[in-house]
């Protein structure tokens, strides 16, 4: 965390005031431990200096126009330091100072996306525990892409983790920051959103890279389907699941593809002079997926529209659904194609959108408050606060010592001064006041 001058920040000179508190905190220890040897008590002006002091700094922190923000931006540091012991805890391999790093990195990184550095520990963290070893990247990954493609936390975690398991990317940030830059460059051109695409693909991405259809052309496929039908990310992803099977004569008790239903659809095709099978060297076996429905594009395109080849292709699918996802690739092929050069050309586009998000009003407010809550982290982190607090838990032993000395009755000439001190020691170790560590 960066210097500052925390006079500036709190409207009074913290080391200063900490360090005359040090001071009367070693006076009040001296003379607290003469009462334990000697049993009497005469504590003298030292409790009441010290006293005032606290009092003062008290009534300083309460009537500072600052206070409230103080509060907060401690409440924020409690939270991040809470995140970063479940990312330790997540990942064991980090050490105290990988940790240190990750957060003091965190403010820098939401900056970017004007997002708080709590959103983005909370993306490690889920990262590191879904067994990520590049957890700030993949987390980094994430945060943009809810920026950018304005979707929940969880649809953003879900995409990235579907698409890199289906594809077997092995969490290389690059290869999966190009797939969301080809999603959302489509996304950004059509009348389909980015939350939709990545439903789809969560749902469809597996299988859809099992039978040799590559990211872009699933991504391609849906943003057509769902651009065409206005029907959801996740319906379009069952239907092309379907027309998949289907195209590679796959059945599935669950969809209900049986064996005569794969017979009908591959006569359909047949009937328009589309085969789904090629020989090479002697050796049949089925065609690309995606090179089948180009030439199902092209003879679908020539027919009349009162032509029955139309509709026994379309009723050979399976349902109506699939009937739906089906015709809108085969009459918007154009469509299609255009798609997929959108997708070539968006390398940087979720980078780019993302840090337009980040300049919105409430972008620019969630970098002021990551901008406060590191500089009240850095004073927290003062070794003079440090010094403080630790003076104040050391007087609270001698103290116990004196209890256990002269008993209850003894303690009670201490009086109200020495109560309210250790009421105000209990303020300084609550997130409440900005000394909290």
């Amino acid at each position: 965390m960066p210097d500052i001058d925390t006079k500036i920040v709190l409207g009074l000179d913290v080391p200063k005031t900490v360090a005359q508190i040090n001071t009367d905190i070693k006076k009040l220890q001296k003379q607290l431990k003469k009462v334990e040897a000697t049993g009497s008590l005469d504590t003298g002006s030292t409790v009441k200096q010290i006293n005032a002091q606290i009092m003062s700094l008290h009534s300083q922190l309460k009537t500072n126009p600052l206070f409230s923000q103080i509060r907060q931006a401690a409440t924020e540091l409690k939270e991040i330091d809470t995140l970063l012991n479940e990312i330790g805890r997540s990942n064991t391999g980090l050490s105290k100072s990988n940790l240190s790093q990750i957060g003091n990195d965190s403010f820098a990184i939401a900056n970017r996306y004007g997002r708080q550095a709590k959103d983005y520990l909370s993306e490690v963290r889920e990262a590191s525990r879904t067994g990520y070893e590049n957890a700030a990247g993949i987390a980094e990954l994430s945060i943009a892409a809810q920026e950018a493609g304005d979707m929940t936390a969880e649809l953003a975690n879900q995409y990235i983790a579907a698409t890199d398991k289906a594809y077997k990317l092995g969490g290389s940030v690059e290869k999966l920051t190009a797939i969301l830059d080809g999603s959302n460059h489509i996304a950004n051109h059509n009348a389909v959103n980015m939350s939709d695409l990545a439903e789809g693909m969560s749902i469809a991405g597996s299988q859809a890279a099992s039978l040799g259809v590559k990211a872009d052309e699933a991504t391609a496929a849906l943003g057509t389907m769902i651009a065409t039908t206005q029907q959801s990310g996740a319906d379009m992803a069952k239907a092309l699941n379907g027309i998949l099977l289907n195209l590679q004569q796959i059945t599935n008790e669950e969809e209900g593809i049986t064996t005569e239903g794969l017979a009908k659809y591959e006569a359909a095709c047949n009937a328009l002079n589309v085969s789904l099978k090629e020989t090479k060297n002697g050796v049949t076996s089925l065609r690309d997926p995606m090179e089948i429905i180009r030439d199902l594009a092209d003879e679908y395109a020539k027919l009349d529209f009162t032509d029955s080849r139309k509709t026994d292709l379309l009723d050979a699918v399976g349902n109506a659904q699939r009937a739906d996802a089906l015709k809108a690739i085969l009459e918007n092929y154009d469509m299609y194609e255009k798609m997929l050069q959108e997708y070539a050309d968006g390398t940087g586009s979720i980078a780019a959108e993302a840090e337009k998000m980040a300049d919105s009003w409430e972008g620019s407010l969630n970098r002021l408050s990551n901008t406060w809550t590191d500089t009240v982290g850095n004073i927290a982190e003062s070794d003079a606060v440090v010094t403080a607090i630790n003076g104040l838990n050391s007087l609270l032993s001698v103290v116990n010592h004196v209890t256990d000395s002269l008993g209850p009755l003894g303690t009670i000439g201490l009086g109200a001064g020495l109560f309210s001190l250790f009421k105000n020691v209990d303020y300084l170790k609550t997130p409440v006041c900005p000394l909290y560590i």
